[in-house]
């Protein structure tokens, strides 16, 4: 007998229940601030509610498939509350995208909405009319970039014309949630589902995990196309807390807003990290509020680790190993711990039960290298129109993740590499990630990336693109004269490459696909 919606709300798990709760609990708190704008709790909701009822006056209904294009704004965090409350699938789409990746996205995950921020609107109309499945399209308006006349204003969808009641409908914690797809750093991306009940139990434990408690406020700058983004947003709106969000990370903008709201909580890739001291005046900002800094990143170099201890010695940091499929429920490496032994990425977060597995998915003892697997709540119920994909890697009941990993005998994992990011040359299996850890101490370096080069004699070279720290100067010959003394002779590279700007993604994630085509 199917379930009254009365009986479903006392038994189901989804996020936008969760979110109701928090209002009710801080009706008044502060929940965003983006730029010049404030919300609180009540605010937030009620703007959601008629978002969701300005949704579903569009035919817009459970399982429908909505996409989104922007940057980091208030609008975003509306529209993404709004379309969990209707049962909707929301597909976020990474800004940095050209129109044909735009429209593979798109096309392939069948949404009937897009929604776009103005100033992105002239890459989307260079392949508009291929979009058949997109019953309407919206536009976001952030700037004074022309937008046309027959798109629909989200702001209006927003507005007092629609009623703020909590929507009512059906939903089971097996829904699909949110249609992510993966940032594509190596191939083309994957359209990963991730339900209502992986949503919840990441909502869940979240802030224990990020050490989040009441009155905590952090600066969020990660993109919200980004599962991390989504992850820590939850965090804070669990606790009713505020969440200070930007556009896009600058700077001078993070201690500007970390000075002026007191921000306790940061997370950042370990490129935010390098490069925050070389802003100008940075000395003159008060950085004495910080309490938790997430460190993100394949591996965190320890003299990085060592710079920012000196720089702000009263923080406790964090580290830990994630994925999209996984819903950022990984493991997690925190405060004397993580000090004590950077190279780790941490234990198991609560919930995740976490293996190391041989080429046979056989597990493998303490101290092997193998495949990382794991199974736990969060993890993705599959890839989007992908049966074979998906079975191959969730067979026999693990999450396959792709990366390489290893424990030690106190039960704390190790982050090797990606297994496509092995390098095989002259014999010897080196990973990238090894040697990037090594090059960073040197003095002169301020962001590496390694990757192995097909090569007539080593089978693949391994090929670091350096770049300098301002004002530093140093040749190939200097940076691999000083490797030999730092590290085995299988591991130096062959070749060094000098970039003003080593490629990266919105999320600070390094493009080793870009580097691979400079080839």
């Amino acid at each position: 007998m199917a379930a009254t919606l009365e009986q479903n709300l006392l038994r189901r798990s989804v996020v936008g229940d969760l979110l109701v709760k928090s209002v009710e609990r801080n009706p008044n708190n502060r929940i965003l601030r983006f730029r010049d704008k404030n919300y609180t709790y009540r605010e937030f909701n009620n703007i959601v509610n008629r978002c969701a009822s300005g949704l579903s006056s569009l035919g817009i209904k459970k399982g429908d498939k909505a996409a989104i294009l922007s940057h980091n704004c208030d609008y975003y965090l509306f529209y993404s509350w709004a379309l969990l409350k209707i049962g909707a699938v929301m597909t976020p789409i990474n800004w940095m995208l050209k129109d044909r990746e735009i429209k593979d996205i798109v096309v392939h995950s069948e949404s009937v909405f897009f929604l776009v921020e103005d100033i992105l609107i002239p890459e989307v109309m260079k392949i508009k009319d291929d979009l058949k499945d997109v019953k309407n399209f919206g536009y976001i308006k952030l700037s004074d970039a022309d937008v046309p006349e027959d798109w629909l204003n989200f702001a209006d969808l927003c507005s007092e014309k629609y009623p703020a009641e909590e929507p009512e409908l059906i939903l089971d914690d097996s829904d699909p949630a949110i249609l992510l797809y993966t940032s594509g750093t190596e191939a083309a991306p994957k359209g990963v589902i991730l339900s209502h009940g992986g949503y919840f139990s990441t909502y869940a434990a979240a802030p224990l995990e990020l050490k989040i408690t009441p009155g905590d406020i952090m600066l969020l700058g990660a993109p919200l196309f980004h599962i991390a983004a989504t992850y820590l947003s939850f965090a804070q709106f669990a606790m009713g807390n505020l969440l200070v969000l930007e556009y896009i990370p600058d700077m001078k903008e993070v201690l500007e807003l970390t000075h002026e709201e007191r921000i306790t909580h940061w997370s950042w890739p370990t490129t935010v990290y390098m490069n925050l001291p070389n802003v100008p005046g940075f000395e003159n900002y008060d950085l004495t509020s910080l309490k938790v800094c997430a460190v993100w990143g394949a591996l965190v170099p320890p003299a990085l680790l060592k710079m920012w201890k000196k720089i702000s010695p009263g923080i406790t940091y964090l580290h830990g190993w994630g994925q999209t499929e996984v819903n950022a429920m990984g493991t997690m490496n925190i405060g004397k711990e993580f000090e004590k032994n950077p190279e780790s990425v941490g234990k198991p977060m609560t919930g995740v039960e976490l293996k190391i597995f041989g080429p046979d998915d056989n597990e493998l003892p303490v101290g092997e290298v193998g495949e990382i697997v794991l199974r736990s709540k969060a993890v993705m119920t599959g890839y989007y129109k992908e049966k074979e994909k998906t079975s191959q890697t969730l067979r026999g009941g693990w999450h396959h993740t792709g990366d390489l990993g290893k424990y030690d005998e106190d039960g704390y994992l190790y982050f090797v590499d990606r297994l496509k990011d092995m390098i095989k040359t002259g014999g010897e299996n080196v990973a990238s990630a090894d040697v990037e850890a090594t090059l960073f101490e040197h003095p002169k370096i301020l962001e590496v990336a390694v990757i192995g080069l097909p090569d007539d004699t080593w089978g693949e070279a391994i090929t670091a693109y350096i770049t300098l720290k301002p004002d530093a100067e140093a040749g190939e010959k200097e940076i691999i004269t000083w490797a030999k003394q730092n590290m085995a002779a299988y591991k130096v590279p062959k070749k060094i490459i000098f970039m003003d700007d080593i490629p990266k993604n919105p999320s600070g994630k390094i493009l080793k696909k870009e580097l691979r085509k400079q080839y």
